[in-house]
C-alpha cells in the first residue's frame, strides 16, 4: 500500500509540474494550406513572407521572447508542406546568448531526451527528440554570431520528403 501511495504521489507531482513545451503546434509534413491556418491562428499575420518562409518578429512563446521566428515550407506540386521552424533570440553578448541556449535546452528536457555535443570550433550545442522521418534529431539549439549579433537558435528541420511520413 505504501508503494502504491508513493507512486501515486510521485506521478501526481510530475503531472502537476509538467508544462506545455510545444514551440511547434503542428506536425511537420502538414499541407501548406492547413499549416498556414494553424500558424496564423496562433501568431497572426506574418511580418514578412519570403518565398517559402513566414517570418514573425518579436513574439513571446512559452516564457521566451523571440526576436524572429521562421516557419518554412517545402514546395511540392500545387501547395507543398510544412518542413521547418526556426526560433531566434538575439543577445548583446555571447555570455547572454549561451545562457539562453542552456535555458532552452533545460526547458526542452522536460519533454524530450536532450544531449550535448560540440561543433568543430568548440561551441556547445544541444540536440534532441526524434525527427519525423525517424532518422536524426527533431531539434538543435545553438549559439552563433549572426548579422553582427549573438544569437541563440532553436531549429526544427528542415525535414524533406515528409509526405510519406505523416
Amino acid at each position: 500500500m505504501r508503494k502504491f501511495l508513493f507512486i501515486a504521489v510521485l506521478a501526481f507531482s510530475l503531472f502537476a509540474n509538467a508544462k506545455e513545451n510545444n514551440f511547434v503546434n503542428l506536425k511537420f509534413g502538414t499541407s501548406r494550406s492547413e499549416a498556414l491556418q494553424i500558424i496564423k491562428a496562433q501568431f497572426g499575420e506574418p511580418d514578412t513572407i519570403d518565398g517559402d518562409n513566414l517570418i514573425y518578429r518579436e513574439k513571446s512563446l512559452n516564457g521566451y521572447q523571440f526576436n524572429k521566428i521562421v516557419f518554412g515550407f517545402e514546395s511540392e506540386g500545387k501547395g507543398g508542406y510544412f518542413n521547418q521552424a526556426r526560433f531566434f533570440i538575439t543577445k548583446p553578448t555571447r555570455k547572454l546568448a549561451v545562457q539562453q541556449r542552456d535555458s532552452l535546452a533545460k526547458y526542452m528536457e522536460t519533454d524530450y531526451g536532450v544531449s550535448c555535443d560540440y561543433e568543430e570550433n568548440g561551441n556547445k550545442f544541444y540536440k534532441g527528440g526524434i525527427a519525423p522521418t525517424g532518422i536524426g534529431f527533431l531539434f538543435t539549439i545553438c549559439t552563433q554570431r549572426r548579422e553582427g549579433h549573438w544569437t541563440t537558435e532553436l531549429r526544427y528541420g528542415a525535414f524533406h520528403q515528409l509526405k510519406h511520413c505523416k
